[in-house]
């Protein structure tokens, strides 16, 4: 199987890295400056489960290769748009594509401008970063992708996929029911970057204080609430569910939206917050604490700007 992994930053830079550690046929695809910084310092993963260093094949927009059998998007959800352009001449007949981003409007836009049947659903749990050398840093015990088709069940290019991606060194599961996990991992991620981003703090801090702790169970049922509200595939045990998750985590965690901040970087504001309360428009609900985020992250937004 011939993988295509666009983007080769702390996602796709390790999900990649790992796959041609297995011997698997990986090409990613960066921009032009990207792929000249790895083709002179190669592949640099910092890893709790083991480092490694490894050079990659790259190509960038506009480069003339046959179309792939299987064309994983790693990228920030601002970039998606231009991207999706980009990718045409690598997609064949047959080629499937499994988006890692977070959120849920991504596959929307996929499925529209490919077609519904090339789409997978997929996400990816793992808390990783660049640090100031382009190395992937990947800090904690999770690294897993979970995958399946959109509509549910189980298919036999999934099942091909699932050979591809095991024992690569990192955990894969192959769901039966996707959209249902992409919702769980949507109000986990939007919640924490929303609290921390509030907050300025760590995940430790903010649900030991009682007043802060109290805010993000607010935000967490606004968040469950809107998306049930709007008919998404919400579980009746996702709010208890994910509050748990965000209590067993280490107390210095931050999001990465939150990192992103500190280094002045553009956020997915709008793919995570904006649009979950776009599912909201037209409605009388009122959404107070989610809503402050939104306005919170878009300040920062309107100042980064004038950097």
């Amino acid at each position: 199987m011939r993988f295509l992994i666009v983007g080769a930053g702390a996602i796709g830079g390790y999900f990649g890295g790992r796959l041609i550690q297995k011997g698997e046929d990986v090409t990613f695809f960066v921009r032009p400056s990207k792929k000249s910084r790895l083709k002179e310092k190669a592949l640099i993963v910092k890893s709790v489960h083991g480092n490694f260093h490894t050079p990659i094949r790259a190509i960038t927009n506009g480069e003339a290769v046959e179309p792939f059998d299987c064309i994983i998007v790693a990228v920030k959800a601002y970039h998606l748009h231009q991207l999706q352009f980009n990718l045409e001449p690598y997609i064949g007949e047959h080629t499937m594509i499994l988006p890692l981003l977070n959120g849920y409007e991504h596959f929307d836009s996929l499925r529209k401008q490919f077609g519904p049947e090339k789409v997978l659903g997929g996400l990816c749990y793992i808390e990783t970063t660049l640090d100031h050398d382009g190395s992937v840093v990947q800090t904690s015990p999770f690294h897993r992708i979970v995958f399946g088709e959109w509509n549910g069940g189980q298919s036999e290019r999934t099942q091909i996929l699932l050979n591809h991606l095991d024992h690569a060194g990192f955990t894969v599961t192959q769901s039966q029911d996707i959209q249902r996990e992409v919702w769980q991992k949507y109000i986990f991620v939007a919640s924490l970057s929303g609290i921390t981003t509030l907050m300025d703090a760590s995940v430790g801090t903010i649900l030991a204080t009682a007043e802060s702790r109290a805010i993000y169970e607010k935000l967490l049922h606004e968040m469950v609430t809107l998306a049930r509200n709007a008919g998404m595939p919400i579980d009746s045990e996702l709010e208890a569910h994910t509050l748990k998750t965000m209590d067993s985590l280490r107390p210095e965690m931050m999001s990465s939206m939150q990192r992103d901040m500190l280094k002045k970087l553009p956020i997915e504001a709008s793919h995570l917050h904006g649009s979950l309360l776009a599912l909201a428009a037209g409605s009388h609900d009122a959404y107070p604490i989610l809503e402050t985020v939104y306005a919170r992250l878009k300040v920062y937004e309107s100042l980064l700007d004038t950097i």
